[in-house]
């Protein structure tokens, strides 16, 4: 079986079902990359960064432009590799529609399986994954018109996982139980951050993506780890992995004018 997860956010899709799958391997599998066939579990002590405030995010960049703030495979440890299937954006234009899954309405399964890709309201977002054999880390940039609308989004992040903390969606051609629960994670760069935790089984392998949010200005930034069999992979740390991408936002942003 191999679980498919879209940018940031879909353990509940699987290869085949989703548009834009990331393949990721249960344990015992074949590599999903081909060159990430080292171990990925990683022992050595957390990064420590020393994460001075940064200038609120702002402007409006398209999707193509954020995908050249996503961290490379180099930033990550030996072990993972860049996806196959490389990123996911919403292009070379910005977007003004209105959201497909506002977090309000949004049903459990939906979120699960859209998460980390368009639909959210966003004026522009890049995703993409960097991938081990039974582990991952996914990273997302969603753009929004106005830093009030990030910082709704991320806001909205906890009643959504109130009221999802047990669901069912599509999985390994079957419906399987998943659940949510978000919880205030640590300050990056001075910034609140909001840690959701979305666990789940898929033929019999625990599944675990923990995912780290930030809004910063008109942008939210999130990083997470992704665990299949496996506990999710936590160095870098995902703090450390939202701060390089803030910083990265803030060249590219500049560098766009």
């Amino acid at each position: 079986m191999t679980v498919a997860a879209v940018g940031v956010g879909v353990l509940a899709a699987v290869t085949g079902c989703a548009t834009k799958g990331v393949p990721y391997q249960t344990p015992g599998s074949a590599s999903a990359t081909g060159a990430a066939t080292a171990p990925t579990t990683v022992t050595s002590p957390a990064a420590t960064t020393s994460m001075t405030p940064l200038p609120a995010a702002s402007g409006q960049l398209t999707g193509t432009d954020l995908e050249s703030v996503l961290l490379p495979a180099s930033a990550f440890p030996t072990g993972f590799a860049a996806s196959s299937s490389g990123p996911v954006s919403s292009g070379g234009s910005l977007t003004s529609a209105a959201a497909t899954y506002p977090l309000g309405t949004v049903s459990c399964s939906d979120f699960a399986q859209h998460l980390g890709s368009t639909g959210f309201g966003e004026t522009a977002m890049a995703a993409d994954s960097i991938v081990g054999t039974d582990q991952a880390y996914d990273q997302v940039i969603y753009q929004f018109s106005t830093a009030s609308a990030a910082s709704a989004f991320v806001a909205g992040l906890e009643p959504l996982a109130a009221r999802c903390k047990s669901f069912t969606a599509p999985a390994d051609n079957n419906t399987v139980p998943f659940s949510l629960k978000a919880t205030a994670g640590p300050t990056v760069a001075g910034l609140p951050s909001v840690e959701l935790v979305q666990t789940g089984t898929v033929s019999d392998s625990p599944v675990t993506l923990d995912t780290l949010f930030s809004a910063s200005g008109v942008d939210v930034f999130a990083a997470s780890g992704v665990g299949i069999g496996s506990a999710a992979p936590a160095v870098p740390d995902k703090q450390t992995i939202i701060y390089s991408l803030m910083k990265r936002q803030a060249a590219a942003a500049v560098l766009g004018g």
